[in-house]
């Protein structure tokens, strides 16, 4: 099988959520013997190779003028380079996200266009309380209603989505993100009172919710560090969220928060590995990949009881879910891991296991297969073959306890 991504942040280029999953499939199914090859949109300024070959996946970044109309040019290439390779053989299927619209109004292609839903800016926007920019939300639309089949990284965000866009009569197939899962489990000495928060400093991943939590914290625990790690964001004015963040704190707190910016992969690795509780106060998520990589480093986590929470998370299991509005509760459920060794191990064990059963590359990957498969036969044999929504096993063992 071809598949197709369409990403416009592929690592090692800037990235979100979006680059980091997409590089993970697109490895796995270059692992697992299938041809796997992503194009995208990137700036002129882009430092990353416009070609290269990522452990058997095919990239290719077209560069672009991002001045005046440059993006509707870029959309342009991006559909007939797109629309070359499916009339030469060269793909059997493309993915788009949902985010940014990419395949808004475009022509018939030979093959199916499949939509992944990571969270369009019009869902977060909408999730947030806030009216959706009205363009992005008519190309993202246009997008989805241009798809010819849709998945989804959660329930939450399917249901949510369909709901946002009047997409109801539309089939969403629920396909969660993975994350490698490393052969030996961590063993090191965890650092006692070292918090983690990784995520964009936005008020949506929670972090202003954690700052106005952490003196509680503090007086209860007064060698608690907080180690905040994350690309740096602005306040709804335009000013810096760190000095905001700071400048809420007590002075006398202030040198137990450390903020670190955007790092490397290995060095976040390196902070769930020492740290006593990683925590992820989100208030709206499609499938975060933050808490799982924490868990799979034997993290014990505190996780939002929002959006898709308690599809990654089952309380008091693998993980504490706390509601990102209430200071106590977030400062409570870190007391109690940090102040409770045999539970932070217990949950740290448990997080690990979790993501090993039901999201590691191993699980989702013949899902995603699977998926891929049924989509090209239905495409070209439309009247032959039906669709349902598709749910593995170890989701509909979960349904009932999942709103």
């Amino acid at each position: 099988m071809k598949i197709c991504f369409l990403c416009n942040e592929y690592p090692p280029a800037r990235h979100g959520g979006i680059g980091r999953v997409t590089r993970t499939m697109a490895q796995s199914l270059a692992e697992a013997g299938h041809e796997a090859r992503v194009i995208g949109i990137y700036p002129k300024s882009c430092q990353s190779p416009e070609f290269e070959n990522d452990g058997g996946v095919l990239v290719h970044r077209l560069r672009v003028n991002t001045s005046r109309l440059g993006w509707i040019r870029a959309r342009v290439v991006l559909y007939r380079t797109i629309a070359e390779w499916a009339t030469k053989g060269l793909i059997d299927v493309l993915e788009t996200p949902d985010y940014e619209g990419l395949v808004a109004r475009w022509p018939a292609l030979p093959v199916p266009i499949v939509t992944r839903l990571h969270g369009s800016s019009s869902y977060f926007a909408a999730e947030m309380g806030a009216q959706p920019s009205r363009l992005a939300f008519c190309i993202e639309r246009a997008s989805l209603r241009r798809s010819d089949f849709i998945c989804s990284t959660s329930r939450y965000t399917g249901h949510q989505t369909k709901k946002l866009f009047g997409l109801r009569d539309r089939e969403m197939t629920v396909l969660y993100n993975s994350v490698a899962v490393p052969d030996s489990v961590p063993r090191g000495p965890r650092v006692p009172g070292k918090v983690v928060f990784t995520g964009t400093l936005t008020r949506k991943k929670g972090i202003v919710s954690l700052i106005r939590a952490w003196p509680i914290v503090s007086q209860r625990i007064p060698h608690a560090e907080l180690h905040v790690f994350g690309k740096a964001g602005r306040t709804n004015d335009g000013g810096s969220m760190q000095e905001f963040l700071l400048s809420s704190l007590p002075s006398a707190v202030r040198p137990r928060v450390r903020f670190h910016g955007h790092v490397e992969m290995s060095e976040l690795t390196a902070a769930f590995r020492s740290a006593s509780v990683a925590v992820f106060p989100s208030y709206s998520e499609a499938f975060a990949l933050g808490p799982m990589e924490a868990m799979v480093e034997a993290c014990p986590i505190i996780y939002t009881r929002r959006s898709s929470g308690a599809e990654l998370v089952r309380d008091g299991e693998d993980g504490l879910l706390i509601d990102p509005d209430n200071y106590s509760e977030i400062a409570d459920a870190i007391v109690r891991i940090l102040n409770d060794a045999k539970l932070a191990n217990s949950l740290g064990v448990a997080g690990r296991k979790r993501i090993e059963w039901r999201f590691s590359p191993q699980v989702v990957l013949p899902q995603n297969i699977d998926f891929y498969h049924s989509c090209i036969r239905l495409f070209q044999a439309p009247a032959t073959f039906l669709t349902k929504t598709a749910y593995s096993s170890a989701d509909q063992a979960e349904e009932r306890g999942v709103k």
